[in-house]
């Protein structure tokens, strides 16, 4: 399978689980309204936990999405400029497997499904890239022996 076509895979998972984050932030903000709101003080302000979850998961949908467009982005330099990707695509990796890890210890089931297919979409199509960057022996400039 080409890198273009295994970012684009990796894009479209991490936007559904961007979506898929935000179903469960509605689905709690549903429970927790009927909670007693326990309010504490952060900086010049009073919070409820709800709206401190509310905050960090809209957030963290922001980050997945814009991760999904990273993936995006990256397949469209696979296919035009594979030199510019980089270390972009390790790094979106490290974070993929970062968010694997963290879906290991947190979650599980589909969750820690999808985080490892992305990963493993992101690491295989960083491979094919990194692999074709490099100049093949007798190709180029001669190798030093």
């Amino acid at each position: 399978m080409k890198a273009t076509k295994l970012y684009k895979i990796a894009s479209v998972l991490l936007f559904l689980a961007a979506v898929g984050n935000t179903y469960g932030l509605l689905t709690f903000w549903h429970v927790a309204a009927s909670m007693t709101p326990v309010r504490f003080p952060i900086g010049h302000a009073d919070f409820s936990y709800a709206q401190v979850v509310l905050g960090y998961q809209v957030f963290c949908s922001m980050c997945v999405l814009f991760a999904a467009y990273l993936a995006w982005h990256l397949a469209a330099l696979a296919r035009t400029a594979p030199r510019a990707i980089g270390t972009l695509g390790w790094v979106l990796f490290a974070y993929q497997i970062l968010g694997a890890c963290i879906s290991w210890i947190f979650f599980s089931g589909i969750v820690l499904l999808l985080a490892a297919v992305i990963a493993v979409c992101i690491g295989s199509a960083t491979w094919l890239v990194a692999a074709r960057r490099q100049p093949q022996q007798g190709q180029g400039e001669p190798a030093l022996a």
